[in-house]
């Protein structure tokens, strides 16, 4: 019986996660080019709001750890996570550049403050036996929910426009926080801690691997913004789906693929590797698109997703197996950081570049960062995560 307590807590944990990505992913391919049309500004300004988000969750870091345990973690977390919706139904209102930015410093801060809170909650209900596969769970949760919500983004956006798509985005989170409020989190007393450390929000041992996941997700972060201009749909039958879409059943093959073909002690080697070299055969497959044909765009978009589904767990494993005692859910925050980093640092680059206009030289750019990270991990940081690995010790 109380093992199937915390499995359903650790379900809701996680679903409110899968929510908390779908609602915030929603809004990532369309909201620069949105606002650039509203605020008759050129979208490399407006391609710099995820910036802007991204040090929202840098600055609020060093604070993590004093507000997680000095405060109730679910309050927190609900509290975050309800700030974000109201973020969200905020660009309603925008009226100039300057509010905008200010708007996603805020989102970004609420963004990590909510997800930092949501490991922290989901290693608490998690047994300790089973907290590294509970780790990959929920890391699984956010990965799946990014594709779906980039998916669901683009299609809501094309049907029904963007303020339809701002009532869904704040729904979407609304039920996140509805499925936080069923958590049931045993007593804690609260514990004194410092108000600013890394505690909880910057692993140093893992910095190498951290910046090989920013070239990673530098690359996903650059095909966003060109989801709007250039006619990434694949079509089966009748049916035109987001290439996303198509992606996220890619995604979530990898489950089956890993337990029958990745096995071994270079098991995480051979997966990230395999990964990467599917991405890059992916962005040579896409390369195609400005001459769709419904083979090359659905083998691409397939591809993409198995490459994200293999990558992405083991890079958070690398992160958790360097982490010292107790430093579990500074790991997980490392993970996360490193790869909305990458994600904004990519989405930034594709508006300056506007790739409206150069779609061609995305794919240069995007496939030069993913040989850089195939040798950067090759070369550098598997050596690196061998010799400083450390023997975990359950906390």
């Amino acid at each position: 019986m109380a093992n199937l307590l915390w499995t359903s807590h650790f379900v809701r944990v996680s679903i409110a996660n899968l929510l908390l990505f779908v609602s915030l992913y929603m809004l990532y391919p369309v909201l620069p080019v949105v606002m650039a049309d509203r605020l008759n500004v050129p979208i490399a300004h407006t391609g710099l709001l995820y910036l802007f988000f991204t040090m929202g969750m840098l600055l609020i870091g060093p604070f993590y750890n004093y507000l997680i345990d000095a405060c109730k973690r679910k309050d927190i977390c609900m509290w975050a996570f309800a700030a974000m919706m109201a973020a969200v139904a905020g660009y309603s209102f925008v009226r100039n550049l300057t509010e905008l930015l200010v708007l996603c410093f805020l989102q970004g801060a609420s963004f990590g403050l909510a997800t930092t809170a949501g490991i922290t909650l989901a290693i608490d209900v998690t047994n300790s036996s089973v907290r590294n596969a509970g780790n990959i769970v929920f890391s699984g949760a956010s990965r799946l929910g990014m594709i779906l919500g980039i998916a669901l983004g683009v299609f809501l956006f094309g049907t029904h426009g963007f303020e339809s798509l701002l009532y869904i985005s704040v729904g979407i989170g609304a039920l996140g926080v509805l499925a936080l409020s069923g958590v049931y989190v045993p007593f804690r007393a609260p514990i004194v801690t410092r108000i600013c450390s890394f505690d909880r929000f910057l692993l140093s041992r893992a910095l190498l691997p951290a910046l090989n996941l920013v070239l990673i997700a530098f690359v996903p972060g650059m095909l966003l913004p060109m989801l709007l201009y250039s006619p990434v749909n694949v079509s089966i039958g009748t049916v035109s789906v987001p290439f996303f879409g198509v992606a996220a059943i890619g995604f979530l093959l990898t489950v089956l693929l890993v337990r029958l073909l990745f096995r071994g002690p270079l098991k995480m080697w051979i997966q990230i590797v395999v990964g990467l070299i599917l991405m890059i055969v992916a962005m040579a497959c896409m390369s195609q698109i400005i001459f769709p044909q419904f083979t090359e765009l659905l083998l691409a978009a397939i591809l993409f997703g198995l490459s994200l589904g293999l990558i992405a767990p083991q890079f958070l494993t690398m992160f958790v197996k360097l982490s010292q005692h107790c430093q579990r859910g500074t790991a997980n925050t490392t993970h996360l950081l490193a790869w909305e980093m990458g994600i904004a640092a990519g989405i930034a680059t594709a508006c300056w570049m506007d790739v409206s206009v150069r779609p061609e030289k995305f794919y240069e750019i995007g496939t030069i960062s993913i040989i850089a990270a195939l040798l950067l991990f090759i070369l550098v940081t598997y050596p690196y995560y061998n010799r400083k690995k450390v023997k975990k010790r359950d906390c």
